[in-house]
């Protein structure tokens, strides 16, 4: 190294998780977020990748909870994004191949602009950096963060309208298999595997779908599971044994929302961004890692920015306006930002209704009790069984009007008073312990709010 150049490794606050604090084995949330690597070849690579001489400015971003991105500045004044994946991200090579290859997939065949590439490595233990590794383009225009708050209501309905299309753009692409995109060098290749558009089957040479990474396949420590084979003892075993005798008519037969597509499913606002002086005009969607191809109807339909945590709206009829006499002045500020609110969601809804109906009827099923198992069953080892079996029980009521049960099915689980007794003593237990993790930080303040307990 030179004298003049900058030792970027003595920066410490760059390997570590600097976003905030962890009410919840902090310890353990913190080493996951720690990657450590060799800054000063990474900024080597990414000035070589676009062919300028040196880089000589690394800014960190606010740490993500899966990676860290650095806007590098070069001395001829091009700048790149530098993006590595903490511990926790997913599965080593997989997680960073895939996200490449979905980026460029997304720019060449869905016409989203999704950041350019330049370098990559997903073999840290074979590269001088030491870590995995994306540089890509610096997407132009501000994160919608930084404006969502200041449009107008026309405004904020022609954005969610050039999300619309952009959907649109993903829902035109079927696939052959579920799974994740890689380039075909990068995965075992399945059989046929290839994508539809415009009515034609694309086996193309470049692109091949591979194995699910997910972290929704990975997370609360699915990646090391030992699964027992019998005899089944174990409740969670028991509840995806009952899911599987159910699973085929909890699903409707309906492959406008079972057909397999690939999604963004996290647009929340510092992933869109968007042009500041004309701000319904989306100029890049970022953080592709881990998109997948799966049911339609296992996607997210509502962009995260939309921020709507009350009840799915019944209809698509606009809330009430809200009665604001008696109340004070914070009081009528909160009614008035959370009538607008739920009515921005509803707009939304309606453009999908309107211009995305197959979405639509996704979000549909998203609302039943059928969704609601197929929902807690692929969670279990996150909220436990005693959920998943309490909707069974409650779904002997309706199972007659499941629209994929033939008449002459009959439910398949005679259940006792006894386990009804038994499912509805867990499941409200279920939630009090949840309730109790929660709250509790340390084991004795969790013994202390079980001591005064109200609820058994």
């Amino acid at each position: 190294m030179g004298p003049s150049q900058t030792d970027w490794n003595s920066n410490d606050e760059f390997f570590k998780f600097t976003r905030g604090r962890f009410i919840v084995d902090e310890v353990e949330n913190l080493r996951k977020r720690e990657i450590r690597f060799d800054m000063n070849r990474l900024a080597r690579v990414a000035a070589d990748s676009v062919g300028s001489s040196r880089c000589i400015s690394i800014k960190k971003y606010p740490d993500g909870m899966f990676s860290k991105a650095f806007l590098m500045s070069m001395d001829d004044g091009r700048e790149v994004i530098a993006k590595v994946p903490n511990p926790n991200a997913g599965v080593p090579h997989f997680t960073t191949a895939s996200e490449v290859a979905t980026m460029d997939f997304a720019r060449k065949v869905f016409e989203t602009p999704a950041p350019r590439v330049y370098s990559w490595n997903s073999q840290a233990r074979s590269h001088p950096v030491g870590a995995e590794f994306i540089i890509m383009d610096k997407i132009e225009g501000v994160p919608l963060s930084q404006v969502w708050g200041t449009l107008k209501l026309p405004q904020k309905l022609q954005l969610l309208l050039a999300i619309t299309r952009l959907q649109k753009q993903w829902l035109s692409v079927s696939f052959s298999h579920y799974g994740i995109f890689y380039y075909i060098g990068d995965v075992q290749p399945l059989e046929d595997s290839h994508y539809v558009k415009d009515g034609k089957a694309i086996r193309d040479s470049e692109f091949a779908i591979g194995p699910a990474i997910g972290r929704d396949w990975f997370d609360a420590d699915r990646s090391i599971l030992d699964i027992e084979k019998g005899p089944y003892k174990e409740k969670k075993i028991t509840a995806l044994i009952w899911y599987r005798q159910i699973v085929d008519a909890l699903i409707l037969k309906d492959t406008a929302i079972t057909r397999p597509c690939l999604w963004h499913n996290d647009l929340h606002d510092d992933n869109v961004f968007v042009d500041p002086n004309n701000p319904e005009k989306i100029t890049g969607i970022i953080d592709w890692q881990s998109c997948h191809i799966s049911p339609l109807f296992n996607h997210n339909p509502d962009p995260a920015f939309l921020d709507w945590g009350g009840l799915e709206p019944e209809t698509l009829d606009l809330a009430p306006q809200p009665k604001l006499s008696g109340l004070s002045p914070e009081e009528r500020s909160a009614a008035v930002h959370e009538y607008t609110i739920q009515n921005v969601l509803i707009g939304w809804r309606k453009l999908m209704h309107a211009k995305n109906p197959d979405l639509y009827r996704a979000v549909e099923f998203r609302k039943t009790a059928a969704y609601g198992l197929i929902f807690l069953a692929h969670r279990t080892f996150e909220y436990g069984e005693a959920h998943f079996q309490s909707l069974l029980v409650d779904l002997k009521d309706t199972w007659a009007d499941l629209p994929a049960v033939n008449s002459d099915i009959p439910f398949p689980f005679d259940f006792s008073g006894e386990d009804f007794e038994r499912i509805k003593l867990d499941s409200d237990g279920a939630v009090a312990g949840q309730i109790l993790e929660q709250l509790a930080e340390t084991d004795e303040e969790k013994a202390e709010y079980e001591r005064f307990w109200p609820f058994e």
